[in-house]
């Protein structure tokens, strides 16, 4: 957009990027289990990342149908008797959980979004109610591996190992909180926007579908990976 200065020179007016106006919904869950097709979710939040910063944070505890299982309590903090006596009913939940995802009309940014879309729209289609579909969803725990390609040591893909590359950091005790978890992954999507060029170029709905491509290309790589691995065990059985 070019606008005319009072000298009648020509200057360039530059809009403010998505990520920043109108922005992105950060959004976390935690989980009965890893089982996205039978799981529950106990807690989730959203973060609404508004210039650079969280503007609104939504959290929610859910009173759930099934036991939560004593591994799944050591992760995140939540037990039963806190789920049954403090949560709200599950369906509630949902309702409103959906209405704040798609009313906004803005990206959806999760670390392992493939996990956490088809945990909630597992749950949200258990309770008759529509999944998330129509939302741009991106996931810079693929977009870290299309550009750091190169990640030495055991599960240094996790949030906390990747955050720290970014030069972010989150108190020990506030792990494995929906509300800080979402808000950490806000970000380190906006440090990945801040250090890979190539990514400004994208508007939501073109990374959405490039980080679904680098996704398949990703697990293409790792199965191929895999069964090189299987081949050369075999040689040497």
């Amino acid at each position: 957009m070019e606008s005319v200065s009072d000298d009648g020179l020509s200057q360039r007016k530059f809009e403010h990027p998505w990520w920043h106006t109108p922005g992105f919904l950060a959004f976390d869950t935690e989980t009965t289990g890893v089982d996205t097709d039978q799981g529950r979710i106990v807690t989730a939040a959203i973060v609404h990342f508004e210039a650079g910063e969280p503007t609104d944070t939504r959290e929610w505890l859910l009173k759930i149908d099934i036991p939560i299982p004593p591994g799944s309590t050591e992760v995140h903090g939540i037990t039963d008797e806190l789920s049954q006596t403090q949560g709200i009913d599950q369906r509630e939940a949902l309702i409103e959980i959906h209405r704040h995802l798609t009313n906004a009309n803005l990206p959806i940014v999760a670390f392992n979004a493939p996990f956490d879309m088809a945990m909630l729209n597992a749950n949200l289609i258990r309770h008759g109610i529509a999944p998330v579909t129509e939302s741009p969803i991106i996931c810079p725990h693929v977009i870290d591996k299309e550009f750091d390609k190169y990640v030495k040591g055991r599960n240094q893909r996790r949030l906390m190992p990747t955050i720290q590359r970014y030069g972010l950091d989150l108190a020990e005790d506030s792990w494995h909180g929906a509300a800080a978890d979402a808000t950490i992954t806000g970000r380190l999507f906006l440090a990945e926007m801040d250090n890979y060029d190539a990514l400004r170029d994208y508007s939501p709905e073109q990374l959405s579908a490039a980080i679904a491509t680098w996704r398949d290309e990703q697990d293409a790589s790792f199965q191929a990976w895999l069964a090189a691995k299987r081949a050369e065990e075999g040689e040497l059985a």
